[in-house]
């Protein structure tokens, strides 16, 4: 024993050694934390060949962290020392011989070498160091570089055998296997958890010292592009020396596509046993106990005893045997088909790959045993292999989160998110369209403006009422869940791992609830894409899209996750928050939820901040968890990085290996909404960078196929707009080179920032495009890049235009974009066919190209400063107010769309008038000769035919202005509803009129009969008198009694009269001009404000009302005499002169109220500031004219009340009985 423990001691200390010149001595144990890696430093700006052995674990790590598989042959070579040279004489026979003599005096002389660190040994220091949470990231990242993961490892310090579980708990593949018979046209498609997955297990081993590497040929057995999935002797930067490699035990799995090439059906792990078996008798046991398979490769040299010895048992085992002799050529047929001969000396490579892989398949068929993580850690624990779940914090955490399922399982049903979560359902998504309702208020005939907005808070706060009864208090599911996250009780450890816990619990409860909708899910999707065709080349889906939506929304049911939860803790936030002031046990327990935000962005899980089922953002919550952030860390500078794409550009997927994150990656189902992620940066890059944090904003994928259905154009352009205002810098994804929907999406994007002036922003953008094959590819394409810059500038000079936006010359003044700069061409992600692919190279080094772009913002962005946490969070404030209140461009695909639509309505706006001034003409027309008696009545054919006059002619018109515009494939999709809406309002302009001639033959009528009547009524209310007089003369009765008697005759005879005809509704006129105005002027920016917004005087505000290209070229002196600003008001009065006029035209003339008179008020309008500009050279803006006619109109109503007042008073005989009765 005691030789041995002197050689363990040895190593021991050599490994301290290892890690002291790794600079990792002070990491033991297991002190590196992931937030540790998860920092911006000086790599994440350089990253250059390791100079010092030091650099070796922070630059593995790096590239590990950006999915660089290269990661793994890091080195450092040392420079050799070389001897002082001796001076020959060039071309003698003593150089040619000394060059030829390879003694050791020789090579001394000439070379002594120090050897440089095994890859391996950093790799393994590295996990020696790491806590279980940053070797739980470090095996994710392993798994997506298709890299072997440590399975047992040999602690050299404790000298126990570790297994570590929580590393590969998390660990997930994906694979199709291939179908089962011709029957079965679809092979299936499989994405498990690998801990509770049972698979074949093929297990590697050697005994005895061999020339040949057995890693080598398990990485030829498994992987056709020959990756390096198992380190061996012939990679690059391999020594002879690994000091912590020896005893370990990799696991890797084969994953096949469902392609006839696959090497093996089905999924198979496999084993890997580093060193000679026979030094480690525990780990071999171990896998021959979970093993289908055992391949053993056997030295060349004859076997000593312990080896033979150890053979025996493999042999004798009923577990299939594939022996590689490495001394034979020639491989041996033997009558057990389970007990396989391979000569492995000299063999052609691909001929023996074959051979191995047909047995192991031949063995995985006859021998079933099938084994998973969860059966191996179940016999690591049988040896007494040191579990890394079994620490404290580690149980405590997962007795936590598995009381949380508990409670979950015990509401398994359909609706049970309605149960646990109920302030994210139906209530939660009302209030948010009323909120939105609440800054995009619609024209209603009925319902002034203001009315509307009363109505809407009420709904609001009968919602929130609703959601409060909802949930008060809180379910315990709930209250369990924020009580672990909140209680001093629980170490910060043990909350963390609470969380994993609970997400690992969620993703295999969501696996069973999900399955067999995704199968329904597919074979639907499939039917719908091979539908029948209809006449006209359409497909007859409807009833298929309706049940591909209804097995989305049982998906979206039935489907929680941790970001559900966090939904929920929001919502409780928002609904208690205003109600809790006085409950100061209910205070506390609210005013800690903010906190639990804070605290995962600070620890690196992101946190949502746009809920993407209800597209809304949470604001009290954002502001609450902003704060909370200030609080704990300060102030900090923070750069905002955000990025958009279309689904399943890769968003995500470049944003993990950009900065390592964790961003949920999904080729299916798109990520929903905003998730926000805190990192921090080094302070020793600070001074440099300007800014200590980087927010990083992930997005749901735009333009969604599967979502299409429900989703509209005006989602996704807010969003877009949202998230582009929200960042410092936004990385615009596109897959492949064609950038047509993002150009769209971005047209959209600068007309919305035009609009929200009170929203001061500075945004940038980035374009990447994705999977393009060809390295030249930025060259070749500096044409086509030259002509999106064109169009950019072009359509965003456009959206100024149509705003009245002077100084934008181009698309750069609203977002800064350079064409040569800020464009990268990305090679695709995998180096070859998935899911064996490992990441390409290529791939991580276009990402650090991009990486030290953009953490470089300050360097190259003029006029660059980073915002404060606190200026954060009112960006978003601000930014969420202003796309609530714009809702007009959000609903165009592009600023074209925009431009032709606005125009196409100035057009529909004189088209309309033209209909309206005739029936108002027409209207007067009638009325006059009705109540001269020229005619006696109106029919509906003659309006029919006179209107015909007007109506038939503009129908030409509009036919003749949708062919000769010069953007018809635009035009045309409003064709229809143009059409539909003339003809609508001339059969509405018709039956007005017929309406109110009627009304005039009756009021007529009636007010005959009530002329000859009058007598009539007088002498009833003069005997009604008398006899109430003679009734009375004998009872002693007060002027109040007398008069209590004559009211209640009085009221019955005026209920009499009444009856006779019922009185005409009274019409709202506020109601009436206010929906008149919202459609008028409905392409401007909130309308609906300007409206509200009673001014009692109409100011002249140069900066909005005047062209500003105008008013800075022109001579002011020369033009006007005197002050200008005095001159431009004089169009201001004379278009308030002459409003003024026709209003009290109207007025003297004592018609009722129609809303004509606002469309000709409105006409008057433009038409009076057309002319001004015209004979003045004046140029004013839009909103001049839209604010002009607001004030007017407004200020108008109170009297077109009174003229309405006025009319049913003199058409009412109520009115005339009134005046009789004193």
């Amino acid at each position: 024993m005691e030789p041995r423990c002197a050689v363990e001691d040895e190593k021991t200390t050599r490994c301290m050694n290892l890690l002291h010149k790794l600079g990792l001595s002070n990491m033991l144990p297991k002190r590196m934390q992931q937030r540790d890696v998860q920092v911006i430093d000086a790599l994440s700006q350089d990253v250059k060949p390791p100079k010092t052995e030091t650099e070796l674990s922070s630059q593995y790590l790096y590239k590990l962290m950006m999915l660089d598989y290269r990661a793994r042959f890091l080195s450092c070579k040392p420079e050799p020392t070389t001897t002082a040279p001796e001076s020959h004489v060039v071309g003698t026979e003593d150089d040619d011989d000394d060059f030829l003599n390879f003694s050791e005096e020789t090579v001394q002389k000439v070379h002594i070498e120090e050897q440089h660190i095994h890859p391996m040994d950093i790799h393994m220091a590295v996990f020696h160091c790491a806590d279980d949470f940053l070797r739980q990231y470090i095996f994710s990242k392993l798994s997506s570089c298709q890299f072997a993961l440590p399975l047992l490892v040999s602690n050299p310090f404790t000298r126990e055998i570790e297994f570590p579980l929580w590393a590969l708990r998390n660990i997930k593949k994906s694979w199709q296997s291939k179908a089962q018979s011709k029957m079965d046209s679809h092979s299936k498609y499989k994405s498990r958890h690998m801990f509770n997955t049972p698979v074949p297990v093929a297990s590697f081993i050697r005994l005895g010292e061999s020339s040949i590497s057995k890693s080598e040929i398990l990485n030829n057995v498994i992987s056709k592009q020959k990756h390096k999935v198992f380190f061996h002797r012939n990679c690059k930067g391999s020594t002879r020396d690994c000091l912590l490699m020896d005893g370990v035990v990799e696991i890797t799995w084969y994953c096949p596509a469902g392609k006839e090439d696959d090497i093996f059906d089905d999924c198979v792990a496999f084993l890997n046993l580093h060193g000679d078996a026979r030094d480690h008798p525990q780990q071999l046991e171990f896998m021959q106990s979970v093993s289908t398979v055992n391949v053993v490769l056997l030295s060349e040299c004859p076997l000593d005893e312990k080896n033979k010895k150890i053979f025996k048992n493999l042999y004798t085992s009923t577990v299939p045997l594939i022996v590689l002799f490495a001394g034979q050529e020639k491989s041996l047929t033997f009558k057990n088909p389970t007990k396989v001969k391979l000569g492995a000396k000299n063999r052609n490579e691909a001929e023996l790959n074959e051979e191995i892989i047909s047995h192991i398949q031949h063995c995985v068929n006859t021998y079933k045993k099938n084994t998973s993580i969860k059966i191996f850690c179940d016999e690591a624990r049988k040896h007494q292999f040191k579990v890394d779940e079994d620490k404290k914090s580690c149980r405590d955490g997962h007795e936590q989160a598995n009381v949380l399922m508990c409670l979950l399982r015990e509401e398994r049903s359909l609706n049970f998110k309605e149960k646990l979560l109920p302030l994210q359902g139906k209530l939660w998504h009302d209030w948010c369209r009323k909120d939105k309702d609440q800054y995009r208020l619609k024209c209603k005939g009925k319902e002034s403006l203001e009315c509307q907005l009363d109505a809407i808070k009420n709904e609001k706060a009968s919602i929130r009422k609703a959601q409060l009864e909802a949930a008060s208090p809180p379910n315990e599911f709930m209250r369990s869940f924020i009580t672990c996250l909140t209680s001093p009780a629980h170490s910060q450890e043990t909350k963390s791992y609470m969380l994993q816990w609970l997400r690992i619990f969620l993703d295999e409860f969501n696996l069973g609830a999900l399955a067999g909708y995704e199968e329904e899910y597919l074979s639907t999707w499939a039917t719908f894409k091979c539908g029948p065709k209809v006449e006209g080349g359409s497909t007859n889906t409807d009833p298929l899209l309706t049940k591909l939506n209804t097995i989305s929304d049982k998906m979206t049911a039935t489907t929680i996750g941790l970001q559900h939860i966090m939904r929920e803790t929001s919502q409780i936030y928002e609904v208690f928050k205003p109600t809790t002031k006085h409950q100061k046990e209910t205070y506390e327990f609210i005013e800690a939820l903010p906190a639990i935000g804070a605290e995962m962005l600070m620890s690196g899980l992101p946190l949502e901040l746009m809920d993407g089922d209800a597209a809304h953002v949470p604001l009290l919550w954002i502001q609450a968890v902003f704060d909370r952030l200030n609080k704990t860390l300060g102030d900090k500078k923070v750069f905002v990085l955000s990025v958009i794409g279309l689904q399943s550009s890769g968003k995500s997927t470049l944003l993990n290996a950009m900065f390592g994150l964790q961003f949920t990656v999904s080729a299916g189902r798109c990520t929903r909404g905003a998730f926000m992620q805190l990192i921090k940066v080094d302070p020793a890059i600070v001074a440099q960078q300007k800014y200590e944090y980087v927010l990083v904003v992930d997005t749901e994928g735009l333009r969604s196929p599967e979502l299409s259905t429900n989703m509209s154009l005006s989602h996704d352009n807010e969003l877009a707009t949202f998230i582009i205002g929200i960042g410092d810098i936004t990385i615009i994804n596109i897959m492949g080179e064609n950038p047509s929907e993002m150009h769209d999406i971005l047209q959209i994007c600068v007309q919305a920032f035009l609009r929200m002036k009170q929203v001061k922003i500075t945004p940038s953008c980035i374009f990447v495009h994705q999977n393009v094959a060809e390295a030249s590819a930025g060259e070749k394409n500096m044409e086509g890049r030259i002509n999106l810059m064109g169009k950019l500038d072009a359509m965003a000079v456009t959206a100024a235009k149509e705003e009245q936006i002077d100084n934008v010359t181009g698309f750069s003044d609203i977002i800064q974009f350079d064409v040569k700069t800020q464009v990268f061409y990305f090679k695709g992600l995998l180096e070859g066919d998935p899911p064996m692919a490992p990441p390409n190279p290529s791939y991580s080094r276009n990402v650090q190209e991009l990486k030290n772009k953009v953490l470089s913002t300050a360097q190259w962005k003029s006029g660059c400063r980073f915002s404060t946490l606190s200026e954060v969070k009112v960006r978003i404030r601000d930014l969420w107010n202003g796309l609530l209140k714009e809702n007009f461009v959000f609903s165009f695909r592009n600023t074209l769309e925009i431009m032709v639509y606005s125009d196409l309505e100035n057009m529909f706006s004189e088209w309309s008038w033209k209909l309206r001034k005739h029936a108002l003409d027409k209207e007067n027309e009638l009325y006059n000769q009705l109540l001269s008696n020229i005619i006696e009545d109106v029919s509906q054919k003659d309006l029919i035919v006179d209107f015909g006059q007007v109506y038939d002619p503009l129908t030409g018109e509009i036919d003749t202005y949708f062919k000769g515009n010069k953007h018809p494939e635009i035009l045309i999709q409003w064709k229809v509803t143009i059409d539909k809406r003339l003809e609508n309002l001339n059969r509405e302009l018709i039956q007005n009129i017929l309406k109110k001639c009627k009304d005039v033959i009756t009021i007529k009528k009636n007010k005959s009969e009530l002329d000859q009547r009058n007598s009539d009524y007088e002498e009833e209310l003069l005997k009604m008198s008398k006899n109430l007089a003679f009734k009375l003369k004998d009872q002693r009765l007060t002027d109040q009694d007398v008069e209590r008697q004559f009211n209640s005759i009085w009221t019955d005879w005026n209920t009499k009269v009444a009856n006779e005809k019922p009185p005409e509704k009274c019409v709202n006129v506020r109601a009436v001009v206010e929906g008149i105005l919202h459609v008028q002027f409905q392409n401007q920016n909130d309308i609906t404000g300007k409206i509200r917004n009673k001014k009692a005087q109409f100011n002249l505000d140069v900066k909005k009302h005047v062209n500003k290209s105008w008013w800075n070229s022109l001579d002011r002196f020369n033009l006007f005499h005197g002050n200008p600003e005095d001159c431009m008001n004089q169009c201001t009065h004379q278009v308030t002169n002459r409003v003024k006029r026709y209003i009290t035209g109207k007025e003297a003339v004592g018609n009722d109220f129609n809303d004509s008179f606002i469309h000709e008020i409105l006409s008057n309008i433009k038409s009076e500031i057309n002319d001004y500009e015209k004979s003045n050279k004046v140029e004013f803006t839009k909103e001049y004219q839209t604010d002009l006619s607001v004030h007017l109109c407004i200020k108008a109503i109170p009297t077109f009340e009174r003229m309405h007042s006025s009319f049913r008073k003199t058409v009412d005989p109520i009115t005339y009985l009134k005046s009789k009765r004193e």
